[in-house]
């Protein structure tokens, strides 16, 4: 191939390609606020940069990445776009049985957008699964890179939340060049044990969806949930590799372990 990246060949380079490999990956990410030091782009970036990496260390390709995604609450903040959710699912279904149509049997969504996408992408993963007899999975770094998070996070209120510790330590290694490190700013409140967002913080969770204009009340005005001040690049770096380690890891296994039969496929209209 002449690059990882599927919009970069020809035809007949996936053609090829298919002949012996029959996986790809596909990013998913968000344009949406990251508050005063993070770029709108961040949860797309973070997708596409681990993609990509990932496939070069294994040969795989990749397809163009979705750079929106569903992100309603963060309408609080401008610039932020969202899709519906019956929309992205729609357009990860219309992706994923385009890409099994030509003999794509091992599709891998790689989810930079978290919590919020892992619901229409689970819909479009789980009707594709069953329709075309395809394996479709969802590797996202809230849960493939928990571990590495929770060993090297700095903030006693864990490091996750919205442009806090791990997701800022991360675009400073990945993407310096996008970031303000000087307008990082703490913002942590205490909640209710059950209502803690970030899983780092350990015991059981209750869904509440946000409201918009509580959102933006709630983030203090400036967009942040949690506390990026004690991000480093040095953090970023070791969390990146761990995450596309994993990545690597789990391609792996699809490839040697994962058995498909594909049923008969329409082209999506």
């Amino acid at each position: 191939m002449k690059s990882v990246w599927l919009q970069e060949n020809k035809w007949e380079d996936v053609e090829r390609y298919l002949e012996s490999k029959k996986t790809i990956l596909v990013p998913f990410g968000s344009v949406e606020q990251h508050a005063k030091h993070l770029p709108m782009g961040t949860d797309s970036l973070v997708a596409i940069k681990v993609a990509e990496e990932a496939a070069i260390q294994t040969g795989t390709l990749v397809a163009p990445p979705t750079w929106v995604g569903w992100a309603p609450h963060h309408m609080a903040f401008p610039g932020t776009i969202t899709l519906r959710p019956e929309t992205l699912t729609n357009v990860a279904m219309d992706i994923i049985q385009s890409l099994v149509y030509h003999g794509f049997e091992k599709i891998i969504l790689i989810n930079g957008h978290r919590e919020a996408n892992l619901p229409p992408l689970k819909i479009a993963a789980t009707k594709l699964r069953n329709r075309t007899g395809a394996f479709i999975a969802i590797a996202d770094p809230f849960y493939i890179a928990e571990q590495v998070g929770r060993r090297i996070r700095q903030s006693e209120a864990g490091g996750i939340g919205h442009a806090a510790e791990m997701e800022t330590s991360h675009m400073y290694y990945i993407h310096p060049e996008l970031c303000e490190e000087e307008n990082a700013v703490k913002n942590v409140h205490q909640k209710h044990p059950f209502l803690q967002h970030d899983p780092y913080s350990g015991g059981d969770r209750v869904f509440v969806p946000s409201d918009v204009a509580a959102y933006r009340e709630g983030a203090l005005n400036i967009g942040v949930v949690g506390d990026p001040t004690v991000s480093t690049k040095e953090n970023g770096e070791i969390y990146h590799h761990e995450l596309v380690g994993n990545i690597v890891n789990f391609i792996q296994y699809c490839e040697e372990e994962v058995q498909v039969t594909l049923r008969n496929q329409e082209i999506p209209l």
